[in-house]
């Protein structure tokens, strides 16, 4: 694929005059296990402060996809175990393992903005040596550029009797759909099922969850396994890329945008900032119908999408604005069944609701 432009922080909305930075992307794939990065990506553009904000945790799906990860550790280690979340973000996850007790836990992330004395809003670095049963990795792997050598450095903190626990975005899930919104900058990687257990000489448990859109694998860190990541560095060592076929997709989809008057995007994430941002460039005509986008976290209403710059305004402000025949678009399928609900009981305008898919 030919490199192109995209916003380098999604998640971190714009005041109205603030210009978004954005980034090279160009997408090569490693080994026989399908390894895809960004080989253009550049860390030092990458700035998780207080204006990042990928809190998914007012939606109940996703209240009940975090429950069910956590089901999952607590099912696998004896009350008492220590839990040490790596790259915790906000902190919502903890919260759920801090309300039940089952685990001691710490976390860690420059992110974080609350007050849990227990987390610690720093990255970690080769010099910490902690103790901990379980690492948890929840969307983290995806955006260190050598991911081997950061689990390398996990082993080096936490020894190598230490379990991970890493989930990721499935490649397998965007690959089979064509999502061409779910590359971005910010995830410099993706991994497939074969990839992602490739890390390992022996994994105790992997799988998807969240309606496939996301995997997990469960190892001890003494478990790495350095052939399978070995020539990482050497450009040889990678291949092309077919992007077109995620664009073909797209247009395919834009094209069924045409005949809607006034379109409302409903999510302000990854996902919606992406799509607008394909959707200006491929459908300018169709990006011109959209009046702004929903996103039910606060801190990211009466702000503006990074490069397209449409205004974000909460679920509520949404209700009294819509008019018969509105299309609002979803932009992760797991919400859709959810918003249709908010929407069936807060508006009596008739509008039309999809998703780019339907999983």
């Amino acid at each position: 694929m030919k490199p192109i432009l995209l916003p380098v922080i999604p998640n971190s909305p714009c005041s109205e005059n603030q210009q978004s930075l954005e980034g090279d992307f160009q997408l090569k794939m490693f080994g026989k296990y399908k390894f895809i990065q960004n080989v253009l990506f550049k860390d030092e553009l990458i700035t998780y402060d207080g204006n990042y904000q990928n809190n998914q945790s007012h939606s109940q799906a996703f209240q009940r996809h975090m429950t069910e990860v956590y089901a999952m550790l607590r099912s696998e280690f004896p009350k008492g175990a220590k839990l040490v979340e790596v790259g915790c973000g906000k902190g919502s996850f903890l919260e759920i393992v801090r309300d039940d007790g089952w685990f001691c836990y710490e976390g860690y992330d420059e992110a974080y903005e609350g007050s849990d004395k227990k987390i610690y809003g720093r990255y970690l670095n080769s010099d910490d040596r902690i103790e901990a049963d379980i690492v948890v990795l929840r969307h983290t792997l995806e955006h260190i550029k050598n991911p081997f050598e950061f689990l390398k450095m996990l082993e080096n903190i936490f020894g190598d009797e230490a379990f991970v626990f890493i989930e990721v975005p499935q490649f397998n899930w965007i690959e089979k759909n064509k999502v061409l919104f779910d590359f971005t900058y910010e995830h410099v990687n993706y991994f497939s099922t074969d990839s992602l257990c490739s890390l390992f000489n022996e994994v105790k448990s992997f799988g998807d969850f969240f309606g496939g859109q996301y995997q997990f694998c469960l190892a001890r860190l003494g478990e790495l396994n350095s052939e399978n990541w070995y020539g990482l560095g050497l450009t040889e060592n990678w291949s092309d890329f077919n992007f077109e076929e995620y664009v073909s997709v797209f247009n395919n989809y834009v094209k069924s945008l045409n005949p809607k008057k006034r379109i409302w995007v409903w999510g302000g994430a990854t996902k919606g900032v992406l799509f607008l941002k394909h959707l200006v460039e491929y459908s300018p005509s169709n990006f011109e119908k959209v009046e702004a986008v929903i996103d039910a976290n606060p801190k990211k209403q009466s702000l503006f999408t990074p490069s397209t710059y449409l205004p974000i305004i909460s679920p509520n402000d949404l209700y009294s604005k819509l008019k018969d025949g509105d299309y609002v678009v979803v932009m992760n399928p797991n919400y859709l069944t959810e918003i249709q609900n908010e929407l069936a009981n807060n508006t009596e305008a008739k509008v039309d609701i999809g998703a780019f898919m339907a999983v």
